[in-house]
């Protein structure tokens, strides 16, 4: 429900396959909290949370040899007077002692290096 706050205890994996997630307030992972990919590439996800953090556990949104394949959507929620966790912040995906695994289908270069000044509208190209 929104507001609750999830634990997820060392040995216990947490799998979401949830379309939308209620804004939650704290996710305390320090076993595994994992985000199934859908069949279909064009699917989303929501997870919505003021707080994420990893302790010794695992978040994981597709791995390098699997990556997630689907559309996610994930929401940091925060206003600038909610408490800070020490060290990490407050509106934050923290992990210490844990890992984040994140891997999304590999994509085309967008941007390339110029080796030199191109005026706007200019249509200089050297490969």
């Amino acid at each position: 429900m929104d507001g609750e706050s999830i634990y997820i205890p060392a040995g216990l994996n947490l799998l979401v396959d949830i379309d939308s997630s209620p804004h939650l307030n704290a996710v305390i992972v320090e076993g595994s909290l994992i985000f199934a990919p859908d069949a279909n590439a064009n699917h989303e996800r929501f997870f919505d949370a003021n707080y994420i953090f990893v302790s010794g556990g695992l978040m994981e949104v597709g791995t390098e040899e699997f990556p997630y394949t689907s559309k996610i959507t994930i929401t940091m929620h925060s206003l600038l007077s909610d408490p800070y966790l020490p060290i990490y912040g407050n509106k934050v995906i923290g992990v210490r002692y844990g890992t984040l695994d994140m891997h999304g289908v590999v994509r085309n270069k967008t941007w390339t290096l110029l080796d030199q000044t191109v005026e706007a509208g200019g249509n200089v190209i050297h490969l």
